[in-house]
């Protein structure tokens, strides 16, 4: 059995609150389409940024857009197949994860932030160069509202972190599931249609894991 946790803190203002979960799962091929979104690979491509994402953190904006992108499409051709991969992971949080994308609907994919790659990344490096326990409070004592507010982030703001050991898709459909997270946050955070910037980081962990950060942002104005 292989660990993953997954983590979420969100942060408007006046309100902040983090979510811990930890799901354990046999070593096991993760299933995928066997073809890419174009309209979803085109879209991240055509980013500013992109080019400075890493191979691992460019499979996490896709994946996220994906969903984002056609929320039915993600049930059917990501969740559906790893919930048979997965058995353990049908749980009542996969049954209400399928209400939700379906009543969330199509949303706008995500634009990346310069800022906000800078952002996450500058968080997973740190947290790995220990390597630390996963936190959204950085290894100086740095909590995240305050490293928002110094990258220029004055709105609204958002964080999902993911420590795993199999497969990036794997670690993204983790955050969407939330199980055991009765306030599902990283669920929320990710189908927030105010949320609407992105910036991805990804570290090596060591032992064989990898380390996901996630910093959403709506539009600044």
């Amino acid at each position: 059995m292989r660990r993953i946790l997954a983590l979420c803190l969100l942060f408007l203002p006046f309100i902040s609150f983090s979510q811990i979960s930890t799901v354990e799962l046999m070593v096991r091929p993760v299933p995928k389409p066997a073809t890419l979104d174009e309209t979803v690979d085109n879209w991240d491509r055509s980013l500013p940024g992109y080019k400075n994402l890493s191979g691992e953190a460019k499979a996490v904006l896709y994946w996220t857009n994906y969903c984002r992108n056609d929320p039915q499409k993600f049930w059917d051709s990501i969740a559906m197949p790893l919930l048979v991969t997965f058995p353990n992971l049908k749980t009542s949080e996969s049954r209400s994860l399928k209400a939700d994308l379906l009543k969330a609907g199509p949303l706008p994919m995500f634009t990346l932030s310069n800022t906000l790659i800078g952002t996450s990344q500058a968080h997973a490096n740190d947290i790995c160069r220990r390597p630390s326990p996963p936190s959204h409070t950085s290894t100086n004592g740095t909590d995240f509202g305050t490293r928002m507010k110094n990258a220029g982030i004055q709105y609204c703001a958002s964080e999902n972190m993911s420590l795993g050991n199999q497969d990036v898709l794997l670690s993204v459909f983790l955050l969407y599931l939330d199980i055991n997270l009765p306030e599902l946050g990283h669920r929320k955070t990710l189908l927030n249609p105010a949320l609407v910037e992105i910036g991805v980081g990804y570290g090596d962990y060591g032992k064989g894991q990898f380390f996901i950060v996630e910093d959403f942002a709506c539009a600044q104005r």
